[in-house]
């Protein structure tokens, strides 16, 4: 038995070494193509599920995917930019996704990013997004933001005030304990040292 399964292989060896090199070529090249293939499947699977996007659903662009390539938005009209993490199709809608996967509350500069993003899309798409999404936390929780009047008028106030102090108007700080002993600049900030309920009211008194 054993010597019969040798001679089969030697066989099998010298049938192979008579074959045409190009053919010999094509099968190595086709090998290679599947399992390139078979990669890219395998990370544009793990890149949507960290960014909690269905496998089912049509996909725009995502974040560091090859097939998909993310849309980077510079907005010289609006003055804005931005890159979102992942574009889907909902209902004809093109809408924003925005991945924070250390994040367990929704804050409210998560919301300004999001409607930033759908402002950009708006622009450069040519159709409104009714609404963008934002995903939180290692599990994935989505939350809807809506695409409202209402908090379009809040992002504006905030560019409003951005844009004036790029324009020379004074910024007033609203220090916080909490926040101040995370802050990176605390040492270098008056209101930092120390983030005591002290700059609270120093911060309260300038912005009134």
């Amino acid at each position: 038995m054993i010597d019969a399964t040798i001679t089969y292989v030697q066989r099998l060896f010298l049938q192979i070494a008579t074959l045409d090199t190009n053919i010999i070529l094509f099968a190595v090249l086709v090998v290679c193509c599947i399992v390139v293939l078979d990669s890219v499947n395998i990370f544009a699977r793990k890149k949507r599920k960290e960014t909690g996007i269905d496998q089912q659903t049509p996909t725009v662009s995502l974040d560091g995917s090859i097939n998909a390539e993310a849309r980077h938005y510079v907005s010289q009209r609006q003055g804005l930019a931005g890159r979102p993490d992942a574009i889907i199709l909902e209902d004809g809608f093109i809408i924003p996704v925005e991945r924070k996967p250390l994040a367990n509350k929704i804050r409210d500069r998560y919301i300004a990013q999001v409607l930033v993003y759908m402002r950009l899309i708006e622009e450069f798409e040519g159709k409104r997004p009714p609404y963008g999404y934002l995903i939180l936390g290692p599990k994935c929780r989505k939350f809807k933001i809506e695409n409202s009047a209402e908090r379009q008028a809040w992002l504006q106030k905030m560019i409003d005030e951005m844009q004036a102090i790029l324009h020379g108007a004074a910024a007033v700080p609203a220090p916080h304990p909490r926040k101040c002993r995370r802050c990176d600049m605390r040492e270098a900030c008056v209101h930092g040292q120390p983030a005591t309920e002290e700059t609270i009211r120093i911060g309260a008194k300038k912005a009134s």
